[in-house]
């Protein structure tokens, strides 16, 4: 993300009755002292520029819920600093396990307004138990987007659009519906929301290991970016398929989402991995340690070349 992608989005998206926001997950990382901290911002900005949005699973604990900053107001610039700490913090976020920055928003309505907008989403997008779900990060919206965009944008309304983050590096604007409508998500997206911590897990440990010499791994990701374009979807698709064969636990679901990025796509296609999968997930088996200590890189060419070619990752 650089501070040009963000001058860009308001040039083209950003009308003359709209506020700037820009929306920080209380969760993630941040150093007293960087400019971008909440106490940093309300000195700088003043305490009527930041609210804390008060999600329904910690509003005992406003110090952590995201905060909510007021950037500009109706026909008035942002300052330039700002948009440079925040794009800067932005492309550093894929190396913390949160990203700090949720995105920028645009709309005509008051922060209170906006802030009583995103917790009432955390409620829209509730698990079949009803916990809340924290729809404003990044990687949930990534994955509504895929499974849910109609429902997506009504959850964004009266934000009309949203400067996101995503997995693989990049960013997209989210445009919000024009009419406010009450939203009831399909199960599929329900189902994306309750795997985003593991999907996240996924992805963290994907990118993590594309830093590190690897040995036999033929579709290892060699582009421009720090992850394959759709990232989030190709991690929500292997985890869906790896609980359709009947895994579990994390560890396993991680390990098999891990080999399928790195040997190939369709190793749930190959009879012996599906026999240890099935051992796995009657819990005889842990498929990371036997992967580790049983697959040798012969091994794993032989089954990479038992298998038929592959198109993407998921």
């Amino acid at each position: 993300m650089s501070t040009g992608s963000v001058t860009y989005f308001l040039e083209q998206y950003r009308k003359p009755d709209d506020y700037l926001y820009l929306l920080l997950d209380g969760l993630a990382e941040c150093a007293p002292e960087h400019p971008l901290s909440v106490p940093s911002l309300v000195q700088s900005l003043g305490d009527a520029a930041v609210m804390r949005v008060l999600r329904p699973d910690l509003a005992h604990a406003p110090d952590v819920c995201p905060a909510l900053v007021q950037l500009a107001k109706p026909g008035e610039a942002p300052a330039q600093h700002s948009l440079e700490w925040s794009a800067e913090r932005a492309a550093k976020d894929p190396g913390y396990h949160k990203r700090y920055v949720c995105g920028w928003l645009l709309s005509p309505q008051p922060l209170d307004v906006i802030a009583s907008r995103i917790v009432a989403g955390c409620h829209s997008t509730a698990s079949e138990a009803g916990r809340p779900t924290p729809w404003f990060e990044p990687l949930r919206l990534e994955l509504l987007s895929a499974t849910a965009a109609s429902e997506r944008s009504g959850l964004l309304n009266p934000i009309r659009f949203w400067l996101c983050p995503l997995s693989w590096g990049v960013h997209t604007v989210l445009r919000g519906s024009d009419n406010p409508f009450e939203v009831v998500l399909p199960e599929a997206a329900r189902q994306a929301q309750q795997w985003a911590p593991l999907i996240n897990s996924v992805l963290g440990t994907w990118q993590r290991l594309l830093q590190r010499p690897v040995g036999f791994a033929p579709w290892r990701w060699t582009g421009d970016t720090i992850l394959p374009p759709e990232a989030a979807l190709h991690a929500l698709r292997l985890v869906r398929d790896a609980y359709a064969f009947g895994l579990r636990d994390h560890r396993d679901i991680i390990a098999l989402c891990l080999h399928q990025v790195f040997i190939h796509p369709l190793l749930l296609r190959h009879p012996e991995i599906q026999a240890l999968i099935a051992k796995a997930g009657k819990g005889a088996l842990d498929l990371q340690s036997h992967f580790a200590s049983n697959y040798s890189e012969a091994l794993w060419k032989r089954t990479f070349t038992d298998l038929p070619r592959a198109k993407d990752y998921s």
